[in-house]
């Protein structure tokens, strides 16, 4: 008769059954040990479906839907984490879901009400992650923080597991190359074939891979562009050298910047600052401002200062050929900030010395030293 009595009360839905129910539920329920599968950074997988290890917190919000829960309790289906890191479910009460995954969160909201119902069914997705924000450090245009959109129309595994993963509103999971765009994009100095990735995997321990961008434009290997989680840090290394006809293509990547300014100044017909393209050789910087001015240029030999991301400058005088292919000794790639230099002619240097000499003089000075050499 006892045991009749608790299934009866198990079913009761009137609000003052319900209110007698609640007081079986604590009133912050933590997620224990067992629940929490045990990941380390040797066994982390980066290409994991993005969903499977999202650590979730405080602003995600949450689709969770409990069968045969009665209408009179609630329809509400979406739920918000706070700030302390908890949910509050109708009937369960507040859970803490903060550092937990989303498999890891439906198995505690579903011990929750094992307790106040009979056989649950629970179901939980991440219905909207919360804002993303990644470090981005090392060889990029604008090192630092940033916030990183879920844009485009569903979340890709990127790991050959053959499933797309959807969001609320068709949201696209963020990956390496967007934030390093949103970065401003790589320098020319970036080793893209050593891109450091870390990641919290929640536990206290921090997982790193290694990320071979050049794999993704030689080969089209899209694993490389991982899907990136919140509070990753992105570290690009500096090349130790750069190759000249490599960074032309590295230079048309999306998560290359599109345009480069550099100062063209000299003997060319348009000298000032001009915009090219991120994979523009010296050749193209010159004809931006111009071209040379024929009359007058040392169209052989060219200098190009460059301000290095140490602080120090360098300065080198090239071999110049219009004909020449992108090398780094005779047509180097351009870099931000880079100046051109187009000097004289030795016949313009000349020229240019006895006009000087002879300007203090006035005209008729000069008139009369013409006539002493015609004599």
């Amino acid at each position: 008769m006892g045991h009749l009595r608790f299934n009866m009360l198990q079913q009761v839905t009137t609000p003052l059954a319900i209110a007698g129910i609640l007081t079986l539920t604590p009133l912050m329920a933590r997620p224990t040990m067992a629940q929490m599968a045990p990941i380390t950074p040797t066994t982390y997988n980066f290409g994991v479906n993005p969903l499977a290890d999202y650590i979730l917190g405080a602003g995600d919000i949450l689709f969770v839907e409990v069968v045969n829960l009665p209408s009179s309790v609630t329809n509400q289906k979406q739920f918000t984490v706070n700030l302390d890191g908890s949910v509050v479910l109708p009937l369960a009460g507040r859970l803490v879901v903060e550092g937990l995954t989303v498999p890891q969160a439906e198995q505690v909201i579903l011990n929750a009400y094992s307790k106040v119902m009979r056989f649950p069914a629970v179901t939980v997705s991440l219905q909207t992650p919360r804002p993303m924000k990644i470090l981005v450090a090392g060889e990029v245009s604008r090192p630092g923080s940033y916030i990183v959109p879920f844009t485009g129309v569903s979340v890709s595994t990127g790991a050959g597991l053959g499933d797309t993963m959807s969001l609320s509103g068709g949201l696209t999971w963020p990956r390496l190359s967007r934030a390093l765009t949103q970065a401003g994009g790589i320098t020319q100095d970036a080793d893209i074939r050593n891109i450091e990735v870390r990641r919290q995997l929640g536990n206290g321990q921090t997982a790193v891979t290694k990320i071979n961008l050049w794999e993704l434009i030689q080969s089209g290997d899209a694993t490389q562009d991982i899907t990136l989680r919140s509070d990753d840090v992105i570290v690009i290394p500096k090349a130790t050298t750069v190759n000249a006809a490599e960074a032309v293509r590295v230079a048309s990547a999306t998560f290359s910047p599109q345009v480069i300014n550099v100062q063209v100044v000299g003997e060319v017909l348009k000298p000032g600052l001009v915009q090219v393209p991120a994979n523009a050789t010296l050749t193209q910087g010159i004809g931006a401002a111009g071209g040379f001015n024929v009359q007058r240029a040392n169209t052989s030999r060219i200098t190009l200062v460059r301000l290095n991301r140490d602080g120090t400058v360098s300065r080198r005088r090239i071999p110049f050929s219009m004909a020449a292919q992108p090398s780094a000794n005779s047509n180097p790639v351009l870099q931000q900030g880079d100046v051109i230099v187009v000097e004289r002619s030795g016949l313009t240097q000349f020229g240019d010395a006895v006009g000087n000499a002879l300007r203090p003089l006035g005209a008729l000075g000069t008139l009369g030293i013409i006539i002493n050499l015609l004599d």
